[in-house]
C-alpha cells in the first residue's frame, strides 16, 4: 500500500510523526488513542473523602455563642459552658454524648484529602471544638460539688496538662490540643503530634489564625457564632483579626497620650510576625487595627507597641446575670409579691 505523502519539510517533528505512517498503522493508532480517551472519560476520579459536616458544630455555636458588647461597641462575645454542661447532663452521667457526636462528625476523615483552604477551615473549626469540648467536659473542680475552673490552664488532670493532653486520633495517631493546632491548622508536618506548648512555634504561618483560634480564654479572639469555611475563609480571617484587635484583651491605646499597648500573645505569636523583633507586627496592625491606632502608628512611626501587657487566661465563660432581689434597681417587681 502506498504511503502517504510528506506534508512537512525539514527537521523532525513529533506532532506530524502520525502523518507519515502508512494508512493502516495510522488507523490503528487512531484507535488506540480513542480506546485510551475513553478509559480516561470512564475511569473512576480519585477517591476523596465527603466535605467536613459542620451542620452540628455550627447549631452549636449558634446556641452557646453570647453576644455581651453594648450597641455601636466592638463586637464582644462569651461562651456558655455552663448552660452546655447541664445540658449535656455531664453531672449525672459523667459523659458528654452530644459533644462526643459531634467530635466524630468533625474528625472522621483523612485531612490529606482536603484542599488547602478546605484543609485550615477544617483544622480551625477542629481546633476551637476540641478546646470547647474539653473545657466542658472538666468544667468542674474534682471534690469541689459545683465550683468550675477559672482557665483552662487549671484544668490539668491525671490526663495531662489542658494543651498536652490527648483530645483526638486521626489516622490511627495521638494528637493532644498543641500537636493538632501545630499539625493540621499551621501544617507543620515536622512537630510532635503530642506536643505540650511549652516551646514556642517555629513552624510560620498566616498572622490572622492566631485571632480565629478560641483557646478558651479572654486572650484568644472572639468566639463567633458561625464556622469557618474554604470559600469564603480568606474574608473571614480577615474579620477576624479586626474584630480581635479592636478589643482592649489584643490592643490598648489611649487616644489622649497616643500610648499604645499590646497583649503578649502577639510575642507569643512571633513566628508568623518575623521572629523575634517582630518585623511584621506594625504592617498587620496598619491593616487590621482600628483606625486611631493605624492614625497613632503612622503619626508616630512606630515600629513597636510602647508597652506589651501580660494576656488574661480567665475562662471565657458568660456570665449569667443574676436575679436582682425586690426593691433593688432593674428588679423584677412582678416577682415581689401583692402589695399590702
Amino acid at each position: 500500500m502506498m504511503g502517504l505523502p510528506r506534508v512537512f519539510t525539514g527537521p523532525e517533528n513529533p506532532a506530524t510523526t502520525m502523518l507519515r505512517l502508512p494508512i493502516t498503522s495510522l488507523l490503528i493508532r487512531l484507535s488506540v488513542l480513542a480506546a485510551l480517551a475513553l478509559v480516561g472519560v470512564l475511569a473512576p476520579a480519585p477517591v476523596r473523602a465527603a466535605d467536613p459536616d459542620y451542620s452540628g458544630y455550627s447549631a452549636l455555636l449558634k446556641k452557646y455563642t453570647r453576644v455581651i458588647n453594648a450597641k455601636g461597641k466592638p463586637l464582644e462575645t462569651r461562651f456558655d459552658y455552663e448552660q452546655l454542661f447541664i445540658d449535656e447532663r455531664i453531672w449525672q452521667t459523667k459523659r458528654a454524648e452530644g459533644l462526643e457526636t459531634l467530635h466524630t462528625q468533625l474528625l472522621s476523615l483523612d485531612p490529606a484529602t482536603l484542599s488547602p483552604a478546605e484543609r485550615t477551615a477544617w483544622a480551625i473549626n477542629a481546633y476551637n471544638f476540641l478546646v470547647i469540648e474539653r473545657i466542658t467536659a472538666r468544667l468542674l473542680v474534682p471534690g469541689r460539688k459545683f465550683m468550675r475552673y477559672d482557665s483552662p490552664k487549671q484544668i490539668n488532670n491525671e490526663e495531662g496538662m489542658f494543651f498536652a493532653a490527648k483530645v483526638a486520633r486521626i489516622n490511627g495517631e495521638d494528637y493532644s490540643i498543641t500537636g493538632f493546632q501545630r499539625r493540621f491548622v499551621y501544617g507543620d508536618t515536622a512537630s510532635q503530634p503530642m506536643a505540650d506548648g511549652f516551646t514556642p512555634r517555629e513552624h510560620s504561618g498566616d498572622p490572622r489564625i492566631m485571632f480565629a483560634l478560641v483557646h478558651g480564654s479572654m486572650c484568644s479572639g472572639p468566639i463567633l457564632p458561625w464556622v469557618y469555611r474554604a470559600d469564603s475563609l480568606d474574608a473571614q480571617l480577615d474579620r477576624a483579626a479586626r474584630l480581635a484587635l479592636a478589643l482592649p484583651t489584643w490592643l490598648r491605646h489611649d487616644p489622649a497620650t497616643q500610648q499604645l499597648t499590646a497583649s503578649n500573645r502577639l510575642f507569643e505569636e512571633r513566628a508568623d510576625l518575623g521572629g523575634n523583633d517582630l518585623p511584621g507586627l506594625m504592617p498587620l496592625l496598619g491593616k487590621y487595627a482600628p483606625l486611631a491606632v493605624r492614625k497613632t502608628i503612622t503619626a508616630r512611626k512606630l515600629v513597636r507597641p510602647d508597652m506589651f501587657f501580660e494576656p488574661d487566661w480567665k475562662l471565657n465563660q458568660y456570665d449569667h446575670p443574676r436575679e436582682r432581689l425586690p426593691g433593688q434597681v432593674g428588679a423584677d417587681t412582678t416577682k415581689a409579691g401583692p402589695k399590702r
